[in-house]
């Protein structure tokens, strides 16, 4: 795929999880553009960052938080007008992120959109669980505590996934530059559990952990519930898949590829 780089176009590029999982189109178009805007929230890579890519880049490069991306995204598509404009994402640019709505503001401000896909996690952890993609029900992200309160949707989304024989994708929380860690999203589960009492979750349940996929060091491992309290899963960034009930292939994938 030839992709031609004009002015009045604002691109949505798919870093992928790592360099060695971007595109050449994403290389290219970020070597090209006016503007690069490099989104620092939705995630964090073991080795893009910031400098690398102004070692790509011939334009600027801005470093974008949630602020000037959802907030303040009217002059991201005010700068696109005249511009190309490309705003770089770790992973895939629409999955698990606030970027459509601001090309859909784009597109009818007159701006021209291209999305350049990208290797994300949410893929590429499935693949690498070998648990069957068919059965991916809704997916959900572990926060924070705000001002003490628990956001319990994810015990509520894990209930309707198992309910229907579905797995359940957790995202995990970034909050002023801090990455959730598995164990603190487990404590949390436990939590939602003693506010709910439905015995959703239990220290038996297994789950599989991703951890920097991507990355040289990357590790995936399955354990119960009550393991992961105290496991030290590393660096991040990670994510994790809580099983439904599983077939037996599934099973013996967990068991040989994954078990720590």
């Amino acid at each position: 795929m030839i992709v031609t780089i004009d002015m009045g176009e604002l691109y949505f590029i798919g870093m992928g999880l790592s360099r060695s999982l971007m595109t050449n189109i994403a290389q290219d178009i970020i070597r090209r553009a006016d503007v690069v805007i490099y989104d620092t929230y939705t995630s964090l890579s073991c080795d893009i960052s910031p400098d690398y890519i102004r070692s790509l880049a011939s334009g600027r490069v801005i470093e974008a938080n949630r602020d000037l991306l959802e907030n303040r995204s009217s002059e991201v598509i005010g700068m696109a007008k005249d511009k190309a404009v490309a705003i770089a994402t770790v992973g895939d640019p629409m999955i698990a992120t606030t970027h459509v709505s601001m090309a859909i503001e784009a597109r009818k401000a007159g701006v021209k959109v291209l999305v350049v896909p990208g290797v994300s996690v949410h893929c590429y952890l499935i693949s690498k669980s070998m648990l069957s993609s068919y059965k991916f029900g809704k997916s959900v992200t572990v926060v924070y505590p705000n001002y003490g309160l628990i956001d319990t949707a994810p015990y509520s989304v894990i209930k309707s996934n198992r309910s229907l024989g579905m797995h359940t994708v957790l995202y995990l929380d970034i909050k002023d530059g801090k990455f959730m860690t598995p164990n603190e999203a487990v404590s949390l589960l436990f939590k939602m559990e003693d506010m709910k009492k439905e015995s959703v979750i239990k220290e038996d349940d297994i789950i599989v952990v991703g951890s920097r996929l991507g990355c040289e060091d990357e590790d995936i491992v399955s354990l119960s519930l009550g393991e992961a309290k105290k496991y030290d899963f590393g660096k991040p960034p990670h994510i994790l898949i809580f099983p439904s009930n599983l077939h037996y292939m599934e099973a013996d994938a967990l068991k040989w590829m994954t078990t720590k």
